[in-house]
């Protein structure tokens, strides 16, 4: 997935993607490692501004993704939708100077090079990035036993429930007098 900087007419061109898992790999391999599994089509709706050298990106991904629920481990479906901002800057001819490269990674801008945007990886990032950290099938989810590993959104389980040993328990039964 590229772009020519020469498709950007008059500074701004907007763009809509529909791409296949095919483009890319990298999300194929995660998914055969039991990560998320995203469904097709992977929609993108981009929006190119060029400023001289630099070209900011305004995006959204649209998306299906099967995925583990971090309670009740069960695979469920979540549609996913997320705007995001890119830059993409010329890549430096002195390849030497590694202080400007490394300042370029700590600003999070994208080299270029060839009046060509490489797409697929910051895409793939931005796939990647959508995903919640500790993804939930429902709001209400029980989860599963601590002492028997039954799902409790299925059924109930026998098992005795010890509280929480919370040090700061016992001041609940001080009494405090009032003045």
């Amino acid at each position: 997935m590229r772009l020519e900087l020469k498709d950007i007419k008059g500074g701004v061109l907007e763009q809509g993607y529909s791409c296949s898992l095919a483009d890319f790999p990298e999300l194929l391999a995660i998914a055969q490692q039991d990560g998320p599994q995203y469904k097709e089509p992977l929609e993108f709706y981009l929006r190119f501004q060029r400023t001289g050298s630099l070209v900011e990106v305004d995006g959204r991904v649209d998306a299906v993704v099967r995925l583990r629920c971090g309670r009740c481990l069960q695979i469920f479906e979540s549609s996913i939708s997320e705007t995001f901002a890119l830059t993409f800057t010329p890549q430096s001819q002195e390849t030497e100077e590694e202080d400007l490269e490394l300042e370029v990674e700590q600003l999070g801008l994208i080299t270029y090079q060839d009046e060509t945007l490489e797409l697929r990886e910051p895409l793939q990032e931005q796939l990647l990035l959508a995903i919640p950290i500790s993804p939930v099938c429902d709001s209400k989810c029980l989860g599963l036993c601590p002492h028997c590993g039954v799902n409790l959104n299925e059924c109930q389980c026998s098992c005795v429930r010890k509280p929480f040993n919370n040090k700061f328990s016992v001041l609940a039964d001080i009494a405090l007098k009032k003045d």
